[in-house]
C-alpha cells in the first residue's frame, strides 16, 4: 500500500504532443540550416581556363650604368648597374697549311745510262735521249757515267702530248758519234708517266681560319680568367663579348695581305696572337625584370594577359664610351611575348550548368579550352560570385 503511494506522488514525465511537435519543428529548422551552411561553404565551382595566346615579338632598349654609381642615379627607368671586365691573352699555335695534288705537264721517268767505254762519259743537263719512237726525253741534270759502268738519271720528255707516256725501252744519245752510240746508251726500267706531286702553300684563308680558331680560343680562356672576378648573381653576357687584336705575327717568311702567302713544302705555320677581350658583367635576370616591368603601353590595357618567355631573349650590345652619365653600354633586343585578352563576367556564370558555363565562355573568343569542376552534389555553378573561382594556365 506504501509503494502505490510512493509511485502516486511522483511527478509525470510524459511530454504533451503539442511541445513534441515544436521541439521537432525547431530542430528540421536547425539541420535544414546546417545543410543550407554547409551547402555555400562547400559549393564552389573551380573553373581552369587556356586562352588561346598569340605569339609577337616585341624589341627593348635598357642601358647598363656602372654599378659603383648606379645607386646615385635618379632615372633608373630602363637601366641596370653593371661592369665592364677587360683582360689581355696571348697564345701562340701551330697550323696546318693548305696542300694541293699537282699533276705534272710533261711525262718523266729514270734511265739507266750504260757507258762500256773504257773512259767516263760526261753528260751536261738537258742531255737528249730518244726513244726507238724518235721521242726525245731531256735529263734533268748532269752526270758523268763512270768507265765500264753505269748512272741513273732523271729525265723529262720534250712535249707534254701522251705520245711520251711510253713503257720500258732502249734509248740513244743522239748527240754522240756513232762510233761512241755503241758503246753508251741508255734504258728504262719503268714506264714513263706523267706524275703527281703534293705542294703546301699557306694562304690568306688559311691565315683567316688559323685566327678565328686562335681568337676562340683566347676568348674562352679569357671568359674563365673574367669569371673569378664577378660578384653574386652577375654573369657574362655572351653577345658583349669584344676583341681588339693588339699583335699578330705569322710564321716569319709570310707576308698578310696577299693571296698566297708562301708557297713551298712547308706543312705548317705559326700564327702568335695577342688579344685585348672585353665583356658586359650584368644580372640578366634583373635585365628581363626590368624589360618586363617596361611593357609597352598597348600590353597593359585592361583584361589584356601577357606571359614572357625567358629563353627568348636575344641580345646586342653597344658599348658606350666617354659620357657624362657614366653609361657603359646600351643592350637592345627582342623577346617573345604570348597576349591574348579576356573580360570574363563571373555574374553571367551564375546558376549555369557547366555545359552552359562552357558555352558562354568559348563564346567571349581568344580561350582554347575551358573545365569546369563542380561538386558531386550539383550540376550548377553556385549563385554566388564569390564561390566561382577562375584560374588562367
Amino acid at each position: 500500500m506504501a509503494k502505490d503511494q510512493l509511485i502516486k506522488n511522483q511527478p509525470s514525465k510524459i511530454i504533451k504532443p503539442g511541445y513534441r511537435n515544436l521541439v521537432i519543428v525547431f530542430m528540421s529548422l536547425a539541420l535544414v540550416l546546417i545543410v543550407l551552411i554547409l551547402y555555400f561553404a562547400l559549393s564552389q565551382a573551380e573553373i581552369e581556363i587556356k586562352p588561346d595566346y598569340l605569339k609577337q615579338q616585341v624589341g627593348f632598349a635598357v642601358q647598363v650604368i656602372d654599378q659603383n654609381v648606379f645607386a646615385e642615379t635618379t632615372d633608373n627607368s630602363q637601366k641596370i648597374p653593371g661592369s665592364l671586365k677587360e683582360i689581355e691573352v696571348q697564345a701562340a699555335r701551330e697550323f696546318p697549311a693548305s696542300q694541293k695534288t699537282v699533276a705534272q705537264a710533261k711525262a718523266s721517268g729514270e734511265l739507266v745510262v750504260h757507258n762500256d767505254y773504257g773512259q767516263p762519259q760526261p753528260l751536261v743537263s738537258r742531255t737528249r735521249f730518244q726513244s726507238p719512237e724518235g721521242l726525245i726525253f731531256r735529263s734533268v741534270e748532269g752526270i758523268t757515267v763512270p768507265a765500264k759502268g753505269q748512272a741513273t738519271v732523271a729525265v723529262e720528255a720534250d712535249g707534254t702530248e701522251a705520245a711520251y707516256e711510253i713503257g720500258p725501252a732502249k734509248f740513244i744519245l743522239p748527240a754522240l758519234s756513232e762510233w761512241r752510240k755503241q758503246y753508251v746508251y741508255a734504258a728504262s726500267l719503268k714506264p714513263m708517266a706523267k706524275k703527281t706531286s703534293t705542294k703546301f702553300e699557306i694562304t690568306t684563308a688559311d691565315v683567316n681560319r688559323a685566327t678565328a680558331e686562335l681568337k676562340e680560343q683566347l676568348t674562352a680562356e679569357a671568359r674563365a680568367e673574367l669569371a673569378k672576378s664577378l660578384t653574386e648573381n652577375q654573369s657574362l653576357l655572351e653577345q658583349s663579348f669584344s676583341s681588339q687584336t693588339l699583335e699578330a705575327k705569322v710564321d716569319p717568311s709570310a707576308t698578310a695581305g696577299s693571296a698566297s702567302l708562301r708557297s713551298g713544302q712547308a706543312e705548317k705555320f705559326t700564327l702568335a696572337l695577342k688579344l685585348k677581350i672585353k665583356a658586359l658583367a650584368i644580372d640578366e635576370n634583373q635585365l628581363k625584370q626590368q624589360v618586363g616591368a617596361n611593357l609597352p603601353e598597348i600590353y597593359k590595357q585592361r583584361y589584356t594577359l601577357t606571359q614572357i618567355d625567358p629563353s627568348s631573349f636575344t641580345y646586342e650590345v653597344t658599348y658606350l664610351e666617354h659620357n657624362s652619365e657614366n653609361l657603359l653600354a646600351q643592350i637592345k633586343g627582342e623577346y617573345n611575348l604570348t597576349v591574348t585578352s579576356l573580360n570574363i563576367n563571373k555574374t553571367e556564370l551564375k546558376g549555369l550548368s557547366a555545359k552552359a558555363a562552357e558555352a558562354y565562355l568559348k563564346s567571349l573568343g581568344q580561350i582554347k579550352e575551358v573545365r569546369v569542376r563542380l561538386p558531386f552534389w550539383t550540376n550548377y555553378l553556385p549563385a554566388l560570385e564569390d564561390k566561382i573561382n577562375i584560374r588562367i594556365k
